[in-house]
């Protein structure tokens, strides 16, 4: 079960009266035998001190231990009142004619009791509905709320009601039609990750998730639903990676994602369809939330990259982000090996190799040997463009130049503006391009003159042997 940091609860620490009442409710059948041995003597003096004196010993027991206070008193105070009532027992025949010993035995009878009434009513779930309940009309009739609608959920009413709802959540479904939409957004919130629903309660959730105009709406209503375990609830979600809202489809593929080792066969389809959909493709990479894929959906990733058209842009997109998370959690040499393995194998698909040059490159972890291995005209240009510009900043490599050479005379505008931008970069030339500027548009006219500079330096450096910058710029 997945809880977000930002509504995980917090450990609880006792307040000052909490504390008080429950020294006072588990210290009073001490109290009580102590006021008898004043009033006796003889043996069953002796008793009653005994007696007061094992109070005490179980007290500090139950008071003074983690357990203890984690348990609640209803426990303690059952044993220690039955326990002194024990005593009293015991000692009965030797005050029977005294008043005082029917008195403690009504409180040693009653106190426990109550207490027990108390804590059963607590664990029926029926003071925290009493307390939902409040602060869902607390939120229907608030005037003031945040200007933005993403804050509503860090405000203290909101968390909390998410407290309170742990037993049920209705008096929060109640507020799902409401006509104010942060009165909406708050409910959804305190239900946000909810573990357990009752029957007919996720449908209805669900519903407005449907009919909601609004994408923060469907959005918290996605976030509510992200526990469920129901196989047909999921893959209902899975059909929200289709939404036109990028914040609905951003919301619905963490929902999904975190628990992919048992959901991925569930969404799979739905997932494929969404990375291939050409109105997503600003969407990018698959973001799980810092989660890491699974090794069936790393496995699905890498068949798509095969395929053509956007799908395999974000698949490998996709891979990316998954590898740079593995790498950044733990250094594994295994998988930066495993990495350049893919890398240099001309069998992976070109999109996917791009994106491990590029991991590769960032992390760090690529040697002379295969960036030379990666010049060979046999692979993409993009790539070859890529390990020349990795070796010429170690400084002149004549293997990386001739590449330079080769892939600047190849009739397509982006990779000679990519060309450009290594050369003028790694060997100074200027070749019309700002500095600190990103690329000139495909079809502009400065992207024109900057392709005809580097296609005229290519063609007089072609056959020249170059060892050092000045040697690249001498004849331009």
């Amino acid at each position: 079960m997945y809880t977000p940091s930002i509504i995980r609860p917090e450990r609880r620490v006792p307040s000052l009266f909490s504390r008080a009442t429950r020294f006072l409710i588990l210290l009073l059948p001490a109290c009580l035998l102590l006021l008898g041995v004043s009033r006796t003597d003889g043996e069953a003096r002796n008793l009653l001190a005994m007696g007061c004196l094992f109070q005490i010993l179980i007290f500090i027991l139950s008071s003074f231990t983690p357990r203890g206070w984690r348990e609640g008193v209803g426990p303690s105070a059952i044993v220690l009142y039955l326990t002194a009532l024990g005593w009293l027992w015991l000692v009965g025949p030797h005050i029977s004619e005294d008043w005082y010993p029917h008195l403690v035995q009504a409180l040693l009878l009653i106190v426990p009791l109550f207490v027990f009434a108390v804590q059963t009513l607590t664990h029926s779930g029926a003071a925290s509905l009493r307390q939902g309940r409040v602060l869902a009309q607390r939120l229907a009739q608030r005037k003031d709320w945040p200007a933005e609608l993403s804050a509503c959920r860090e405000l203290p009413e909101v968390k909390a009601f998410r407290e309170a709802l742990h037993v049920d959540a209705t008096p929060a479904l109640n507020l799902l039609h409401h006509p104010r939409l942060a009165v909406r957004l708050a409910a959804l919130a305190a239900l946000e990750f909810r573990p357990s629903w009752r029957k007919g309660q996720v449908n209805l959730v669900l519903q407005v998730a449907r009919t909601a105009a609004e994408p923060a709406i469907r959005a918290a209503a996605i976030n509510a639903l992200a526990n469920v375990s129901d196989r047909l609830l999921i893959e209902a979600l899975a059909e929200f990676l289709r939404d036109s809202s990028w914040e609905v489809r951003r919301a619905v593929t963490e929902a999904l994602l975190w628990d992919s080792e048992r959901r991925w066969p569930w969404v799979r389809n739905a997932i494929r369809q969404s990375l291939a959909d050409p109105a997503h493709q600003q969407d990018g990479p698959l973001r799980p939330a810092g989660q890491l894929l699974t090794a069936e959906a790393v496995a699905d990733l890498n068949a798509w990259t095969s395929e053509k058209g956007i799908l395999a842009v974000r698949a490998a997109q996709s891979l990316g982000v998954h590898y740079l998370t593995a790498l950044s959690e733990q250094a594994d040499s295994s998988l930066c090996l495993e990495l350049q393995r893919k890398l240099a194998d001309p069998h992976t698909s070109p999109v996917l190799r791009l994106e491990l040059a590029g991991i590769l490159k960032t992390v760090g972890n690529w040697d002379k040997t295969l960036l030379e291995q990666l010049l060979d005209p046999s692979n993409p240009a993009s790539l070859r463009l890529m390990a020349a510009e990795s070796l010429l900043h170690e400084g002149i490599h004549d293997q990386a130049l001739a590449t330079l050479h080769a892939i600047a005379r190849l009739p397509n505008r982006e990779i000679a503006l990519a060309t450009a931008d290594v050369v003028q970069r790694r060997l100074g030339i200027d070749l019309g391009l700002p500095l600190g500027q990103p690329l000139p548009p495909l079809h502009s006219r400065q992207a024109a003159e900057v392709t005809r500079r580097v296609m005229i330096w290519a063609a007089q450096q072609e056959g020249a042997v170059v060892t050092s910058p000045q040697d690249a710029t001498s004849d331009w």
